[in-house]
Order: structure tokens, then sequence, then C-alpha cells
């Protein structure tokens, strides 16, 4: 099955009675999509899951780690 991804001003008269039109025919059928926008928190409690974040004590080893230090001095 083919599918039809209509962009219209839903404030238009004539796009909603076209449409309205084009469904009476019988031969279209509308279908819900439930998308879920996944938000930055979503994604971060993802990462925090899969064990993706690191954890400091300070600034000072971090800093460490990331001049490739030895942290646990």
């Amino acid at each position: 099955m083919a599918t039809i991804t209509l962009n219209y001003d839903a404030r238009s008269v004539i796009a909603k009675k076209a449409l309205d039109f084009l469904l009476t025919l019988g031969v279209f059928k509308i279908e819900e999509k439930q998308s879920k926008t996944i938000t930055e928190l979503d994604l971060a409690i993802e990462d925090v899951e899969a064990g993706r974040v690191n954890v400091y004590e300070n600034s000072d080893e971090l800093f460490r780690k990331l001049r490739g230090e030895n942290v646990h001095n």
C-alpha cells in the first residue's frame, strides 16, 4: 500500500472540502501516527541507563582525565 502525505492549510475551507470529498470516495483512509517526541531529557536518561555517563569527584579530576593524566593519584 502506498502512502500519501498531504500538507495543507487547515484553515482553508476549500482544502477541507477537497479532503472531505476525497475521503467520501472510500478509497482512502486516514492513519493517525502516534509519534512520541524524544526530548533531550529522554536522551540523557537513556545515556545514564546505557552507562554512557562519567562521574568525577571534582573539576580537577575531570581536567586531569581530559589531559590524559592518571585520574586516581
